[in-house]
């Protein structure tokens, strides 16, 4: 090359700079034969993260963007529907079309027509179960980041779809029922981002109505007359999770503006919860010591029933006030909504007070034996298994009071 020619080049690119053009980054497609190909099954992970990293997803704008995201979207989708491919490609492939953008930030927007490939992958029939895992969690992420006003009612009937589903053994293509616990918490993470209590309050009729359910399958593991098995055990621990997680999901919903909501019922659903949840844990106390057993050691059984009850107790907390048991009700909170001289105010404030009392004996033990805590030093339990029993039955009575108070006024 001249010296001439050399400077021309040098002169062109500084008079395209000072006349403000840009020169669009390069596009490289996806090569999309590589992510077919079953021996490069363990690498595709990597080739999507590659993939969406890329300079072209970070930079390009405008028109090039669009065609861009266009081409991969149909790429990703010819893989995630076609049978013939390794699985886990499959799966790789429908979690990669969740992560599209159409403009990166914090948070980015969500590639609109992603949303629509992920809802109808996850309503068909025959989409296999994975792979619906892989739409569902890319929903989850659509709902976190913005829906399009158009299409978030039918997300709503979708995820309230989900979070009702319950678990029927020998239907269809056999699911434990852990893996139907996470769709339904999976869909309840979608609902707590949109944050809307629905249309005239469906959505949180709805949810109080699947609250009440597992309310009923607690109460009814209480009346189970002989010492409750291991199978019992493990019911009570995914029904008050998912019950936990369905209280919670209504505190992050806004109030402000709401109407249908039923104040009574839903007082009334979140008092009952905490009831049931503290009677079953009291009963397989009660029944441990009753049987004099020894097995699972009476220091893990202590710590699994005061994890349990306190995921249950915050988490209804969180439900009535939209905030943790220490602050001021959110201003959006059911809490905030109700008019002062409402019963259900006064209500809530019991419910609060004995959980406050139930917190307290968790982290300082029985109050006739508290001494003052070491900063910074590890403290076990400072109650053992009948105090603990002792503390539940205390506050399901209290809280079964309020609940016969409230029946009685009803008369």
């Amino acid at each position: 090359m001249s010296f001439r020619t050399y400077c021309f080049g040098i002169l062109m690119l500084v008079a395209a700079f000072l006349s403000g053009e840009v020169f669009a980054p390069a596009q490289v497609p996806t090569d999309f034969t590589l992510w077919k190909d079953a021996q490069n099954a363990e690498n595709v992970p990597e080739m999507a993260r590659r993939m969406l990293a890329s300079r072209d997803f970070r930079d390009l704008t405008g028109t090039a963007r669009e065609e861009l995201l266009a081409n991969t979207l149909s790429g990703l989708a010819d893989i995630a529907s076609d049978s013939q491919i390794v699985p886990s490609t499959r799966y790789n492939a429908i979690l990669a079309i969740g992560q599209l953008e159409s403009r990166p930030g914090t948070p980015p927007a969500a590639y609109p027509a992603a949303l629509i490939v992920l809802v109808d992958a996850y309503q068909k029939a025959d989409t296999p179960h994975y792979l619906k895992c892989g739409a569902l969690l890319g929903i989850v992420r659509h709902a976190i980041c913005g829906i399009d006003p158009v299409q978030q009612d039918k997300i709503i009937d979708l995820l309230l779809e989900t979070a009702t589903t319950e678990f029927v053994a020998g239907e269809g293509e056999p699911l434990e029922p852990m893996i139907v616990d996470w769709f339904r918490l999976s869909a309840l993470d979608g609902l707590s981002a949109l944050k809307t209590v629905g249309t005239d309050g469906n959505v949180a009729t709805t949810l109080l109505s699947v609250m009440n359910q597992k309310s009923q399958e607690l109460e009814n593991l209480c009346r189970l007359e002989n010492t409750l098995t291991r199978e019992n055990w493990e019911q009570s621990c995914r029904t008050s999770e998912l019950a936990s997680k369905v209280a919670k999901t209504l505190g992050d919903l806004d109030y402000k503006s709401a109407s249908g909501i039923d104040t009574q019922k839903m007082t009334d659903a979140f008092i009952r919860l905490t009831k049931a949840v503290c009677d079953v844990k009291g009963k397989i106390a009660a029944d441990f010591l009753e049987q004099e057993r020894t097995t699972p050691e009476p220091a893990i059984l202590l710590e699994q029933i005061v994890l349990h009850v306190k995921m249950c107790t915050q988490s209804v907390i969180w439900g009535g006030r939209s905030g943790i048991l220490t602050n001021r009700p959110s201003e959006n909170s059911f809490y905030a909504s109700l008019e002062k001289d409402e019963p259900a105010i006064k209500r809530l404030d019991v419910l609060l007070s004995e959980v406050r009392t139930l917190t307290t004996f968790f982290d300082e033990g029985e109050k006739s034996r508290r001494s003052a805590a070491i900063a910074n030093f590890p403290q076990a339990f400072r109650f053992d298994l009948s105090e603990l029993r002792d503390a539940l039955e205390k506050c399901s009575e209290a809280l079964t009071e309020v609940l016969e108070i409230e029946q009685a006024n009803a008369k």
